[in-house]
C-alpha cells in the first residue's frame, strides 16, 4: 500500500467517525422545545412522549463506525414520539433538520441520497395528510 493509499483510507476513516448531526440544542431550537417546560404538559402521556424526543435528541449517541441510519437514529426516534402525540407541524421540522454533511440537506432528503427508502415511506406514511397539501406533494413526489 502506498502513501496516497494509506492517507486514503485515513481520510475514509475519518469521514466516518464525523458527527453528521447538528448540536442538541440548536435541533431543541427550531423543534421549540424546551425541556424545563415539560414538566407543565398534561396529559401525563403526552409529557412521557415529549421527555422521550428530549431524550433520544440529547442522550442517543450512536458508535463511531455505526451506519448513516444509525447515526440519524435519534431523529427518526423523535420523529415518531411527535407523532404519536400527533405533533405534526414538530414532527415535519424534524424531517427538515438539515444534517452537518457535505451538501447541509434536510434529514428527508438526506436518507434519500444514502438510499433509505424503506424508511422514508413509513416516515412519509405517518405524516402524509396530516401537513398542508403542499407538504403531501413533496412527499408524494420524493
Amino acid at each position: 500500500m502506498n502513501n496516497f493509499d494509506k492517507l486514503e483510507v485515513k481520510n475514509q476513516q475519518a469521514l466516518k467517525e464525523v458527527d453528521i448531526k447538528p448540536t442538541e440544542e440548536s435541533v431543541l431550537a427550531k423543534l421549540s422545545i424546551e425541556p424545563e417546560t415539560i414538566k407543565s404538559i398534561k396529559p401525563r402521556w403526552k409529557r412521557t412522549q415529549y421527555r422521550a424526543v428530549i431524550n433520544w435528541l440529547t442522550k442517543y449517541n450512536s458508535q463511531p463506525d455505526a451506519s448513516n441510519l444509525e447515526k440519524v437514529k435519534g431523529y427518526l426516534e423523535a420523529f415518531h414520539h411527535l407523532c404519536v402525540v400527533e405533533d405534526w407541524e414538530r414532527a415535519n421540522k424534524m424531517l427538515s433538520i438539515r444534517l452537518d454533511t457535505p451538501t447541509h440537506e434536510e434529514l428527508y432528503n438526506q436518507l434519500d441520497t444514502w438510499g433509505y427508502y424503506r424508511e422514508l415511506i413509513e416516515l412519509y406514511n405517518r405524516i402524509l395528510g396530516k401537513l398542508n397539501p403542499n407538504w403531501d406533494t413533496i412527499f408524494f413526489m420524493a
